[in-house]
């Protein structure tokens, strides 16, 4: 079931109420359960690439390339990610991920820093384990 935006979930996360009784967020072991926990967290990912391993790949593969950055260069990515330059990550003469990567594809349209983005995805994952 999708959540409606500015919900109140459980604590958890596997609940949202409706104003009279809590009801299930979604399906948390398959894609539609991960590409709505990611849309609540602000990532709009298609339901079909939001495999739960693939997402946490790369999310991982990305975080460990951006905290291998200096401050000035996180700021610099931040910046650009911040008005959807996420994509040059898939760039070739990049390389961070491969070309038209899907959840790379969610960052640019999102307005967040590529840190923000990462950590929604965390707390999306979290809540859908």
């Amino acid at each position: 079931m999708t959540v409606p935006e500015g919900a109140q979930l459980s604590e958890d996360g596997n609940y949202w109420w409706d104003g009279a009784e809590w009801q299930p967020t979604g399906n948390a072991g398959g894609g539609d359960g991960l590409a709505d926990a990611l849309a609540q967290q602000g990532v709009g990912i298609a339901p079909e690439a939001a495999d739960a391993g693939y997402v946490q790949q790369v999310a991982e593969h990305v975080n460990n390339w951006y905290e291998g950055l200096d401050e000035n260069s996180r700021a610099i990515v931040d910046a650009l990610s911040k008005q959807g330059a996420d994509l040059l990550l898939a760039d070739p003469e990049v390389g961070v991920v491969s070309e038209s990567d899907p959840l790379i594809t969610a960052f640019s349209g999102n307005g967040m820093t590529l840190q923000e983005s990462l950590q929604a995805t965390n707390q999306a994952l979290e809540q859908t384990a």
